[in-house]
């Protein structure tokens, strides 16, 4: 995706936040430098990813923490595990598992922190959960995918936050009803609230899927540097890719990766507009052809 000038108060607002939760002594710098790196990369045509990935990489430094959301990840956990037992109530009783477990996971995906359009405390997804999951999908492509996975082979799933990777279960137990074969991606190194091998430690996925891989580096979504060696080839073998969150769609839509299924919730007009979906909706969308290079 391209980066857009509402990314830039964005980006600021995470970094403020990340200064705040590792040393609050540090923030002034760690802003002043993301103010300066953003005025030199910002532009017309750059990925919006790829910048996020290099101002995280500077603030990490200045604050000298490589996962200063290493609390917040924990309690997100904690807080998902709790509401788990409703969510998968509500799967078995659906007429469409497939589908109401998609949204279960694209519910837990409204934890973000810092950028104003999420929810910046994990006691708030408690609250709000059942009300959110009754507000059902606004963009559902569950039809399509449900054809591609009749058909398909392989499988790709792409783990977004802490947090949410516990409603992913949900939705990969329904996937491997399909008969395929599937591969889990959690991040290698942590990047904001995203989920590690660490910190998918008893949950379970091991059981689930046929295999859990790393994306390589540290990356807000994807580096799209790997794509050229094995992670790439991993995708693109794929016979269907399913991604979550807003930062695999900014880092992924600017590759030729297809079939792709996107879960999220549209947390900004940039992401929803890039989507061509209204802002602050649960959606499924699915992109099947490749871009043209």
């Amino acid at each position: 995706m391209k980066m857009a000038p509402e990314c830039i108060p964005c980006l600021i607002g995470r970094v403020l936040f990340e200064s705040l939760e590792a040393d609050e002594a540090k923030a002034v710098p760690a802003v002043r430098n993301a103010s300066m790196m953003l005025g030199e990369l910002f532009d017309h045509g750059v990925c919006s990813a790829t910048v996020a990935t290099e101002v995280h990489r500077e603030t990490y430094r200045i604050l000298g923490d490589v996962d200063p959301y290493a609390s917040l990840k924990q309690l997100s956990n904690e807080v998902a595990l709790e509401l788990y037992p409703f969510a998968k109530r509500t799967v078995e009783e659906s007429k469409d598992p497939l589908r109401t477990s998609f949204l279960c996971a694209i519910v837990g995906n409204v934890l973000d922190f810092g950028i104003g359009t999420g929810y910046d405390n994990p006691v708030k997804l408690k609250k709000e959960y059942r009300n959110l999951v009754k507000e059902d999908l606004g963009h559902d492509d569950t039809p399509k995918i449900k054809k591609l996975l009749k058909n398909a082979d392989r499988v790709v799933y792409l783990a977004d936050n802490c947090g949410e990777i516990v409603f992913d279960r949900l939705a990969l137990k329904e996937i491997k009803r399909f008969e395929v074969d599937l591969t889990l991606v959690v991040k290698e190194e942590p990047i904001l609230t995203d989920a590690t091998l660490s910190d998918i430690e008893g949950l379970g996925m091991e059981d689930i899927v046929d295999r859990i891989e790393v994306s390589p580096g540290f990356a807000v979504g994807i580096d799209l540097d790997s794509l050229k060696g094995p992670f790439g080839r991993t995708l693109r073998k794929a016979d269907l890719v399913i991604a979550k969150g807003m930062a695999n769609f900014e880092a992924l839509s600017e590759t030729d990766i297809a079939p792709i299924a996107y879960l999220l919730r549209t947390k900004c007009y940039p992401v929803a507009n890039a989507m061509g979906l209204k802002k602050d909706i649960n959606a499924v969308k699915l992109f099947e052809k490749r871009k043209r290079k």
